[in-house]
């Protein structure tokens, strides 16, 4: 086996995999039910004239049948809504799986394909697609589901496999977002440097920005930072720090205690004060959390906790 395919197809735990399902659909389906009431968001749309509809390619492709440049009705699209919460339901509880992850990625990007087909784009949706879809491809059900109850149930066994269940194709969806990071934090600062250089980071705009947003949604914490100009400055250079080498904490693991932390508190910080929601960026920072080691860790710990007390009694 060569490198390459060590690197992505090393036996690796299911664990990790189901964990990362579990996060990824339950902050999809929050997002979609209760932060974005994406429902609602797409009966404004569909009311929308015809001169503000600007159909995506993915959303022009997965119409074909109806026509290029089809535009779905708002009925036709609450049917797609819930059928995406039933697929994300079952994909949650990990009941077929990876035919209900396959269902809520597609119906999930349809739905957001809609929404951004009215030149109104956003950062946090479109990665949550790209996760969605990549662990529909993935062995995300081997732990932690109604599939691995029923196989175990089927076949009289009692080990859930937590910790002892690993596959070849476990470690890839993975990797796989990990390296996605990368390339979204690439380009964050090839978008920022090609537009303005390092006129992006003198402070000035992010403390105007802050201010207008702290007026705008009645944000103290944000009205507060946007009068310390000199802590603007250094928080953009450290933006332009990690963004741009956050490679590093993918190719070297003992760097994601540095980097999975400042990344947390980026996002939750940008939220904070420019109430500009992160959730599924967030969310999906989940990959790079060993779960299987750190409940191994766990263990351990408790069991020598509890031999003392055995050897007293």
């Amino acid at each position: 086996m060569s490198s390459w395919q060590r690197y992505w197809f090393a036996p690796a735990s299911c664990l990790d995999l189901a964990v990362v399902r579990l996060i990824a659909v339950a902050t999809q389906l929050f997002w979609m039910i209760v932060f974005a009431s994406q429902l609602e968001e797409l009966e404004l749309r569909s009311a929308l004239p015809a001169h503000n509809w600007h159909p995506l390619i993915i959303l022009n492709l997965l119409n074909l049948p109806w026509g290029w440049g089809f535009r779905p009705s708002f009925d036709a699209l609450q049917v797609i809504y819930y059928i995406s919460l039933v697929a994300g339901f079952l994909a949650l509880i990990g009941f077929l799986t990876n035919a209900s992850l396959v269902v809520f990625a597609a119906t999930c990007t349809y739905l957001q394909a809609f929404l951004y087909s009215f030149n109104d784009f956003h950062h946090p949706e479109a990665v949550m697609m790209v996760a969605l879809a990549i662990l529909a491809l993935s062995p995300s059900g081997r732990v932690l589901s109604m599939d691995a109850w029923l196989v175990r149930l089927h076949a009289g066994r009692q080990d859930n496999g937590l910790l002892t269940q690993t596959s070849e194709f476990a470690g890839w969806p993975i990797k796989l977002i990990q390296w996605f990071f990368v390339l979204m934090y690439a380009s964050a600062v090839w978008s920022k440097l090609s537009a303005s250089g390092l006129d992006w980071a003198n402070g000035f705009t992010l403390q105007y920005v802050l201010a207008r947003d702290a007026l705008r949604w009645d944000n103290p914490l944000g009205y507060w930072l946007s009068q310390h100009h000199i802590l603007i400055l250094l928080a953009q250079y450290g933006v332009l720090l990690f963004q741009a080498t956050f490679a590093l904490a993918v190719i070297f693991r003992k760097l994601r205690w540095i980097y999975v932390p400042a990344g947390l508190c980026l996002h939750i910080g940008i939220y904070l004060t420019l109430t500009a929601p992160f959730f599924q960026w967030i969310a999906l920072y989940a990959v790079f959390i060993p779960w299987a080691e750190a409940l191994r860790l766990l263990q351990a710990r408790s069991g020598q906790m509890v031999q003392p007390a055995s050897r007293v009694s």
